[in-house]
């Protein structure tokens, strides 16, 4: 009884496995797994932390700061008589707290503070720009592997037909019911099928590695691909949203102002700087055995730096060149931002209205060929018709299956500019 008792719920387990298929996955769990398996999201995320700790280090230049510093040490100190002190083994120490706290800085603080904080902006969309692009990427694999799928389904297929049509040529050629052409034809066919199912095969062993990369998923048992996710009914819409939620331009803007920031605090390099401070010391056998000195200091120092050599206003004229070069980029980019947005949202547009016709064509085709294949079989049209009939219908579908993977990556890289 113990040995039946452990063997059939294990037994059931395994056929309860066997018999349930594998959970399907579909472009959203697949885009999910893609956020979190990708490097290049963890590399992007890690740098805009990075960005955001450079803003609290700015902030730190204008509070107040502490520094204690010390020296201990052992020696042997001999005065020569002087004063009437004899030679002895001395252990100088020292030891010194200043504290201080910077009152005016000439804008450099508030500039390195604003400099920091459009760095962190152009990280966050540095960011953003990754996963978009992840996603897109994402969206392109999933629609390759079905892709490829379908395409060695469909030549498969195509393979048998060829080889079928073949033997009923041979056939016929055996009987003297038709010439030998219709058989060399017929071969011709086949290994076009042949070398088409070949390199499907190829196109789909590609597209798994790069789905399993993106995503670290199996390539297997994907969802069909999905009808578009939500879009801007218009194109002012869809530019309006572009503009202002576009990663590349709001990366282009941040680094305009952080450009702008290090002109300001150039500029405050020709101005002093004051700060109030507060310093203890106490000294120990510094020159004499025995002696003993200790200090409080409080009160208000200002540096004011008159002559540089010329450093400050080149570093100055170097800002200003980079602030005009950086004013030129987000012009630049609203360009492209614009364009492209242009582009893509035609793009939508365009594929779906491929998607549509290729859909009637594969239709259209199919029904063309079982026509052509009767007539072909009651003598009303030659072989060579069956023969591109079967090539057009073939075609045909993975025509459409490749308009429905374009589709969905239309809609996604139009999202990934606006935005979204």
């Amino acid at each position: 009884m113990s040995v039946r008792s452990i063997a059939l719920p294990t037994l059931a387990g395994l056929l309860a496995s066997v018999a349930m298929p594998a959970q399907a996955t579909t472009l959203q769990e697949a885009i999910a797994a893609a956020m979190t398996h990708a490097p290049e999201i963890e590399a992007a995320r890690a740098d805009a932390d990075a960005a955001d700790a450079r803003i609290a280090e700015a902030k730190g230049h204008g509070l107040p700061s502490a520094v204690l510093s010390g020296t201990i040490g052992q020696g042997r100190l001999d005065p020569q008589g002087y004063f009437g002190l004899p030679a002895a083994t001395v252990t100088p120490r020292a030891a010194q707290l200043v504290i201080e706290q910077p009152l005016f800085t000439g804008g450099r603080v508030g500039a390195g503070i604003a400099q920091a904080k459009a760095g962190s902006e152009a990280a966050r969309a540095g960011e953003a720009m990754t996963r978009s692009r992840i996603v897109v990427d994402t969206v392109r694999a999933y629609g390759d592997v079905l892709t490829a799928r379908h395409m060695i389904a469909l030549y498969e297929q195509m393979v048998g037909q060829m080889e079928e049509i073949q033997r009923h040529a041979r056939l016929r050629f055996a009987a003297g019911e038709s010439p030998n052409t219709d058989v060399a034809q017929a071969a011709a066919r086949l290994a076009e099928a042949q070398a088409a199912l070949e390199r499907a095969r190829g196109l789909a062993v590609s597209a798994d590695a790069r789905f399993a990369n993106l995503t670290g998923l199996a390539p297997q048992n994907l969802r069909p691909l999905p009808a578009n996710p939500a879009m801007p009914a218009s194109l002012d819409e869809t530019l309006d949203s572009a503009r202002a939620n576009n990663p590349a331009l709001i990366q282009a803007e941040a680094a305009l102002e952080a450009a702008r920031a290090a002109a300001r605090g150039a500029r405050a390099e020709r101005l002093p700087t004051v700060g109030a401070f507060a310093e203890g010391s106490t000294l120990r056998d510094q020159f004499f055995p025995d002696y003993r000195a200790d200090g409080a200091t409080v009160g208000v120092r200002a540096r004011w730096q008159l002559f540089a050599g010329g450093r400050v206003a080149a570093k100055i004229a170097e800002s200003d060149g980079a602030v005009r070069a950086a004013d030129a980029r987000v012009r630049a980019a609203r360009s492209a931002v614009d364009e492209q947005t242009i582009g893509a949202f035609q793009d939508v547009r365009t594929a779906e209205l491929v998607e549509a016709a290729a859909a009637r064509q594969r239709l259209a085709a199919d029904q063309a060929r079982e026509s052509v294949r009767h007539e072909v079989r009651v003598g009303m049209k030659p072989q060579l018709d069956w023969l591109d009939a079967e090539r057009e219908a073939t075609a045909a579908a993975v025509g459409e299956a490749v308009a429905q993977a374009d589709r969905i990556v239309a809609a996604y890289r139009l999202l990934a500019l606006i935005g979204r």
